[in-house]
């Protein structure tokens, strides 16, 4: 039996609309439901976290498609981090019916949860106008294997502001996954065959694996596909979570505060992108973060690798139970 009814829906935002999938509760008590918002990844959609869904009974999960991504492909620039935090606040405003909301972000999906949970500092660093009280509205986030500053592969641990350019910058961490971006693929099945041949998949491919990569694909007027992300998007986001100020600022506000430090989650995997270890958090970064932020709640998730800490049992058992215990306590009336 099914816990949740899925369907997807668009959002105006700024220049065009969002799309946003959202999971209901078939359980739910009548009133507001427990709402939990996920953010994915750079060069992924909001279906790569569907594992994390049944785990959750009772509770909504909001799931955006970030813009130049998937379903959201055709929505332009500007990119970065406060322009994704903006979005994903503008949907849970649309579908949340809770007094709070728990954020959780994979990847680069971290860097927009953290960036949104400490929106007001974000954009006073990226001097944006606005008048939001959203820090009072979230809990964690949960930060899936991202949303804490990444050390470039080649540099010590400790150079997190390592000076390449934006270009050496993909290459270095995300290596791959970017090259993809510039493919084309005669079928659907040519496009799964390249993942089920890539280390990290070397376990095959599961459902929720293979909907994601079907879904992300765009069709070409060729007839052929490629995958949606936008190559601009990437380079953009890339460039604004190493360099950009409204991140580090987010990050500050959040981890400065004892009580608000206490309520994040860093999850991070054994191996990299390609199964290699270290993982994009060695464990001498990792022991600085603990170091650094000690109220954060810090859990190597053994046996993952960066995509499969959100696919393997025990990725995803690791990831509800951080999401599980940081469910906010639910309040009448919605977010307006």
């Amino acid at each position: 039996m099914s816990t949740h009814d899925y369907n997807r829906y668009r959002v105006g935002v700024a220049g065009g609309e969002l799309s946003v999938g959202v999971w209901e509760p078939v359980s739910a008590e009548p009133g507001p439901v427990p709402t939990v918002c996920v953010i994915h990844g750079i060069t992924s959609n909001h279906l790569f976290f569907a594992g994390l869904v049944p785990l959750l009974p009772g509770v909504r999960i909001i799931g955006p498609d970030l813009r130049g991504r998937a379903d959201s492909r055709l929505l332009p620039g500007p990119f970065g981090m406060v322009a994704h935090a903006e979005d994903v606040l503008r949907a849970i405003e649309t579908f949340s019916d809770s007094g709070v909301v728990t954020l959780a972000g994979h990847s680069m999906g971290g860097f927009v949860a953290m960036t949104l949970a400490g929106l007001p500092a974000a954009i006073g660093a990226a001097d944006v106008d606005s008048d939001t009280e959203a820090t009072v509205r979230f809990r964690g986030p949960v930060l899936i294997d991202g949303g804490l500053p990444l050390a470039v592969p080649g540099t010590a641990d400790e150079d997190l502001n390592a000076a390449l350019d934006t270009d050496d910058l993909i290459a270095a961490v995300l290596g791959p996954a970017a090259e993809r971006l510039s493919m084309s693929f005669a079928t659907v099945e040519e496009y799964l065959a390249f993942f089920a041949a890539h280390p990290a998949f070397a376990d095959g491919l599961d459902t929720v694996a293979t909907e994601s990569f079907v879904y992300d694909l765009a069709a070409k007027d060729d007839d052929s596909f490629q995958p949606s992300t936008s190559v601009a998007a990437m380079q953009e986001d890339s460039a604004d979570m190493y360099t950009g100020t409204a991140y580090p600022a987010a990050l500050e506000a959040v981890m400065g505060d004892a009580e608000r430090q206490g309520d994040v989650a860093f999850l991070f995997a054994e191996r990299d992108l390609l199964a290699a270890e270290p993982g994009l958090y060695p464990p001498g970064l990792v022991a600085e973060y603990r170091r650094r932020w000690p109220e954060m709640d810090t859990v190597e998730v053994l046996g993952t690798n960066h995509y499969d800490i959100l696919l393997t049992e025990e990725g995803i058992q690791a990831c509800a139970e951080a999401v599980t215990a940081r469910l906010g306590p639910v309040e009448d009336g919605a977010v307006e």
